[in-house]
């Protein structure tokens, strides 16, 4: 696998409508042996635990102990539009269903009667492994943010400013720590981020700004980002440009100044000179994420105004743009 080669330490597989998260990292865990497998992330609605722990543990034996499990609540128009479940009280589900999955992932027999996850006499017939998988819970939100200081193994984030992971986010994970009596000594503090390497990469990388500045019903939290890094009064005009129906006017709100605060993008001395900047202000892994250029889309029904003409996709560009990012290399330690 490419990845490997080029030295990162892990691949994230996502799950959104294009396959799951566990086939695709099971196929690469059998042709690679030192890079990690991380699902990037896979929501709690979507898998009993017990389905949970039977897939993370089938993978992590598979993959020697490489799997990251990387867990979310996902939109709350997945939950009850895709799955049928109900979207409720969801630090208090994360909490139940972290500690569920890891009772049984540690071999112990497992009944736990909850407030919304409940199992009753259930234990994995399997060895508990030599390294246990990891788990990270995916957090945009101070709550969140907390919870996974107090029982993960690390943080899963996305389009994060620095001065949002500064402000925010790394107080709330000590916080979080400091509630369950532990430090963050080993926690990894990850964040993903819409990439495009290249001399016009911010210039192309705009459509995703757009997009999670204007994410609300995928988490509020999105424009607060943007907002800690000095661009409120800019997403505040672009909301009031979707209202009017104007999407070409609220594409052009978003400078490349705005899209280079939550996304790691342009030439490669820029792309270096930001992941050293993420890495000074506590991001131990920085997660590239290759983005198709000059795209945007509706990350749920309703996000965009009713008839928006979306940019065509171009896969052989999606694939430079991959090729673009492997050739950065993972000497740094980042995904």
């Amino acid at each position: 696998m490419r990845a490997e080669e080029r030295g990162f330490r892990a691949a994230w597989f996502p799950e959104i409508t294009f396959g799951d998260a566990f086939g695709a990292a099971t196929a690469v865990a059998t042709r690679t042996s030192r890079v990690e497998l991380g699902t990037g992330v896979v929501g709690i609605w979507s898998r009993s635990p017990v389905t949970m722990a039977l897939q993370a543990a089938t993978l992590n034996e598979l993959s020697g102990g490489r799997l990251l499990l990387g867990l979310g609540l996902q939109a709350r128009g997945y939950v009850e539009g895709w799955h049928g479940r109900t979207y409720e009280r969801p630090v208090r589900a994360m909490r139940e269903y972290v500690t569920i999955l890891r009772r049984i992932l540690s071999g112990e027999p497992v009944t736990f009667e909850g407030e919304i996850f409940s199992v009753r006499n259930f234990q994995l017939q399997m060895q508990p492994p030599e390294r246990p998988a990891r788990i990270y819970l995916a957090a945009i939100g101070p709550q969140m943010t907390r919870l996974a200081g107090e029982l993960a193994d690390g943080v899963l984030g996305y389009c994060y400013s620095l001065e949002y992971l500064r402000d925010v986010v790394v107080p709330n994970l000590r916080a979080g720590a400091e509630r369950a009596g532990r430090t963050l000594d080993g926690f990894d503090v990850a964040c993903g981020f819409p990439t495009i390497v290249g001399d016009a990469g911010l210039e192309q990388i705009r459509g995703q700004a757009l997009m999670f500045a204007t994410a609300r019903s995928s988490s509020p939290e999105y424009e607060k980002s943007f907002a800690a890094a000095g661009f409120g009064g800019e997403v505040a005009e672009i909301f009031a440009r979707l209202e009017r129906g104007d999407v070409p006017g609220a594409l052009d709100t978003v400078s490349t100044d705005m899209a280079d605060a939550v996304t790691i993008a342009g030439p490669t001395g820029h792309v270096r000179e930001r992941i050293a900047a993420y890495r000074d202000a506590g991001l131990t892994t920085v997660a590239l994420n290759p983005s198709p250029p000059d795209v945007f889309f509706p990350l749920y029904e309703g996000h965009f105004p009713e008839g928006t003409a979306f940019p065509e996709f171009s896969f052989p560009a999606y694939l430079q743009v991959i090729d673009d990012t492997l050739a950065l290399g993972g000497s740094n330690g980042d995904h």
